[in-house]
């Protein structure tokens, strides 16, 4: 199904951000599109009972129209930032401000055990984001995030995609990621060198397949696709198994000696660690 590309209002630096500049060094690209603003927070479907942690608010313009719906926890690591966020909830009770970074944050210090989260998230910490998100999941419902659209496709892609890769299969075992919208470069000021999109991450109760050893599992699809251009065989060799074996191993799965590894499912990445874990205590 194509996604609809939204066209930006236009404002002002003036009118839109007033003395505040956006800063590099912290990733600050700020949306200045007020219909894209309401699409991201409907996307998180509030109701008043929930809670809702907004990673990076900036200047607050997606966190005023979460506290119109349930109360928000807003962390931000810009400190002028930070200032201007409490003056501008000051009156607000269902909105709590924390200077702090996402990445080091402590979710056990959240008054509520389940939360969404919400986030227009800087470019070069997305993937560590959402694997905080990820060790976090118990606590998590929902995300829907605002990330590059080369992240957002790689973290979608299927199989046999050239997208597919170790981004794909690690957050694909443990969540659901479904892009939601493309966003033009223009949506934002200042605008980026490349676009967005706004994307949706629901953790699963278990992961996708189950693996005796998630470690193994790790090593595995990273050593898989350290050489994309060779076939799956070769990655299982490389952990020490004969040929004849990997060639039994992958014909017992279905798999061809001759797939890469962008054609390996997940579920298939799992069930070739168990057979590498099997080989280990018969060697």
């Amino acid at each position: 199904m194509k996604k609809r590309i939204f066209e930006p209002k236009k404002f002002s630096e003036q009118e839109e951000f007033g003395a505040h500049k956006a800063r590099k060094r912290f990733g600050q690209n700020f949306l200045t599109d007020i219909k894209l603003r309401e699409f991201i927070v409907n996307s998180a479907a509030i109701v008043n009972t929930d809670t809702v942690l907004e990673i990076g608010p900036g200047r607050g313009e997606l966190t005023g129209i979460i506290a119109a719906r349930c109360p928000v926890v807003a962390i931000e690591i810009d400190r002028d930032l930070v200032k201007l966020l409490k003056t501008k909830f000051d009156k607000n009770s269902g909105v709590k401000i924390i200077e702090g970074d996402i990445l080091t944050f402590d979710f056990e210090t959240l008054p509520v055990k389940k939360l969404k989260i919400i986030g227009n998230v800087p470019y070069y910490i997305t993937t560590p984001i959402i694997f905080k998100l990820l060790e976090n999941k118990d606590r998590v419902l929902t995300a829907i995030m605002t990330i590059q659209k080369e992240v957002a496709e790689r973290l979608a892609a299927k199989p046999g995609n050239k997208d597919y890769g170790v981004l794909t299969v690690m957050v694909g075992m443990y969540a659901e990621v479904e892009i939601l919208k493309i966003i033009p470069a223009g949506a934002f000021f200042p605008a980026p060198t490349v676009d967005s999109a706004v994307i949706s991450i629901k953790p699963r109760e278990l992961p996708l397949a189950a693996v005796k050893e998630p470690l193994r599992f790790e090593k595995l699809v990273k050593t898989a696709f350290q050489q994309r251009r060779k076939n799956i065989r070769n990655a299982l060799l490389r952990f020490g198994i004969s040929k004849p074996e990997a060639t039994r191993v992958l014909k017992l799965f279905g798999i061809r000696e001759s797939a890469r590894p962008e054609d390996v499912s997940i579920e298939e990445f799992a069930k070739l660690t168990d057979a590498l874990r099997q080989a280990d205590l018969t060697l």
